[in-house]
């Protein structure tokens, strides 16, 4: 895999993006369960490279791909009964 230009750690990803390391895990939880119960044909997150040979084995995003998470955020409606809603308002659903 390529990891030239991936220089963003989850901390500096979610600073830019102004969230929490929560959340963007979240999201990344959200398109996993989509994809397992074939809601979605498609990934819609980027995903992250992996450094293999660093201790801990850190994430690391390239700025494409963080402009990307900012598009997505931009389309997420909020509230609850936003289109996650279902998932983290289960007692209203």
């Amino acid at each position: 895999m390529e990891t030239k230009g991936c220089i963003y750690s989850r901390n500096d990803v979610c600073e830019m993006l102004g969230i929490s390391t929560f959340t963007l895990t979240n999201w990344y939880k959200w398109e996993r369960k989509e994809l397992s119960e074939q809601i979605v044909d498609d990934e819609y997150l980027p995903h992250p490279i992996q450094l293999e040979h660093v201790k801990g084995r850190p994430l690391r995003w390239s700025y494409e791909m963080v402009t990307s998470l900012m598009e997505y955020k931009e389309h997420i409606v909020k509230g609850r009964n936003g289109r996650f809603g279902k998932y983290t308002n289960t007692k209203w659903h």
